[in-house]
């Protein structure tokens, strides 16, 4: 009996998978302490299609072992720790909580168009008053039909009903962002113990860093006597750590100029914060610039505190802590800087991305040109 139910109310796997056709080993798989039969159930499909990579002609199929072989495939061909991540961020948030009881092999064209129907309602992560837009959708449903592309290339069943359904429309949204004068506001919000974190979005409005990128930043990657910060990694959170990695594309590597004013806050507050850990530690140049304790701050603790400052003024614009990126390149564009200056201050891929996200908020020449033109007769 594959599945057995112990003494102590607890349930054990024990799945055997024949022969290794080299070895002449058994394939043999036991897990002990499962707490209910269905739990255990589920193991034991995860292990023979995962581990064992079992063909389940005739059986029920289960979402998460395909997603795993997913997973196991974008790790063999290497992609990028923070795509892996994102995508499995987007599966446990959305994907298996629908589907985890469901047997994949029965699904049909109309479950899965019901299940973006009620993507369309969920709130959004960061605002709880917004919906997932239809390109997140999107995104999701995408990861949807590689995970049933799986269960099609292992034979476990024939067709995947994804390759009916069309994408959403997507209408390319206005970019949200904050003036000068509103960020000064939004900064003076913050309380007199929360200085670091007042630091942290003003380095974030003043360089057009990404979030992750400003996270992995220490103070060895400071150069104060140039005046530059050199950014060459960025944090991922993965199962509830920081993990540190490469940045977004090759020309996210970079190195930017800050003003003078940045440079000093930056300046005193690592001598206050090498006060402050004295007692704990040696050498503070691996420290993330931002600590205040031995902790390390994530993605989610910067989440919490931003949420927390915008509370204070009901009446400050929402944006995303992303669209500090944006507000940084307005700010550029406002000083008179050209496309090629905001695309390596923030690491743009291509020109032609800088071009396409930031057209609009240069001011029109059409006048002037015209004005050009009545002087020629």
């Amino acid at each position: 009996m594959t599945i057995k139910k112990q003494i102590n109310g607890t349930y054990t796997v024990d799945v055997s998978g024949g022969y290794n056709s080299v070895t002449g080993k058994q394939k043999r798989i036991v897990r002990k302490g499962i707490r209910t039969k269905q739990e255990a159930i589920n193991i034991e499909q995860h292990l023979r299609i995962v581990e064992l990579h079992e063909n389940r002609y005739g059986k029920s199929v289960q979402i998460d072992p395909l997603y795993h072989l997913l997973k196991k495939e974008d790790m063999i061909n290497n992609r990028k720790l923070s795509y892996i991540t994102t995508q499995e961020n987007n599966y446990n948030r959305h994907i298996f909580p629908y589907f985890k009881n469901t047997d994949i092999k029965k699904i049909t064209y109309d479950d899965i168009y019901d299940f973006r129907e009620h993507l369309k309602k969920k709130s959004h992560r960061q605002f709880k008053d917004r919906t997932l837009n239809n390109n997140s959708i999107n995104k999701i449903m995408i990861l949807l039909k590689k995970i049933l592309d799986i269960g099609v290339k292992k034979g476990y069943y024939q067709s995947n009903p994804m390759t009916l359904l069309k994408k959403l429309p997507t209408t390319k949204s206005s970019i949200q962002y904050w003036t000068l004068e509103e960020f000064l506001h939004f900064k003076s919000l913050f309380q007199e113990d929360e200085y670091n974190m007042e630091l942290f979005f003003t380095l974030l409005y003043f360089t057009g860093m990404r979030l992750g990128e400003a996270l992995a930043l220490k103070w060895s990657d400071i150069n104060f006597q140039n005046a530059t910060i050199t950014i060459n990694k960025t944090v991922y959170r993965q199962n509830g750590k920081n993990i540190i990695g490469t940045t977004k594309t090759k020309t996210s590597d970079r190195i930017i100029s800050i003003n003078s004013k940045l440079l000093n806050e930056l300046k005193n507050w690592k001598d206050k914060q090498s006060e402050i850990l004295k007692d704990y530690i040696n050498n503070s140049s691996d420290l993330q610039c931002i600590q205040s304790n031995l902790l390390e701050i994530g993605k989610n603790s910067i989440e919490k505190i931003y949420k927390k400052v915008l509370t204070r003024d009901t009446n400050i614009k929402r944006i995303r802590i992303h669209d500090f990126r944006h507000s940084h390149a307005s700010l550029l564009i406002n000083q008179g800087e050209d496309y090629h200056i905001v695309k390596e201050r923030l690491g743009h891929a291509s020109i032609a991305t800088t071009i396409d996200t930031y057209s609009h908020l240069y001011p029109s020449k059409q006048k002037s040109l015209a004005d050009k033109l009545d002087l020629l007769y």
